[in-house]
């Protein structure tokens, strides 16, 4: 991993430390853990977003994503 998205990883996660409610934020976050093939984390951020905004397209689309990459079988 590059020495950029270390520091672009640990940036995402200061910030949501700080404001755990922001939705632009965490997405950022499991967008780039997607990125660096953390499917198991970003499905995790995902999935909060979508607790908190149900409608959340970008979050919809990221946890189908990551379940394909995982495997995992949808849950009802």
């Amino acid at each position: 991993m590059s020495q950029k998205r270390m520091d672009d990883l640990a940036d995402l996660q200061n910030r949501l430390a700080i404001c755990p409610s922001d939705i632009h934020t965490r997405c950022a976050l499991a967008s780039l853990l997607e990125e660096l093939g953390q499917h198991e984390d970003a499905l995790f951020h995902w999935k909060t977003v979508i607790a908190g905004d149900p409608n959340n397209l970008k979050a919809r689309e990221g946890v189908t994503r990551c379940r394909q990459r995982t495997a995992r079988p949808r849950q009802s």
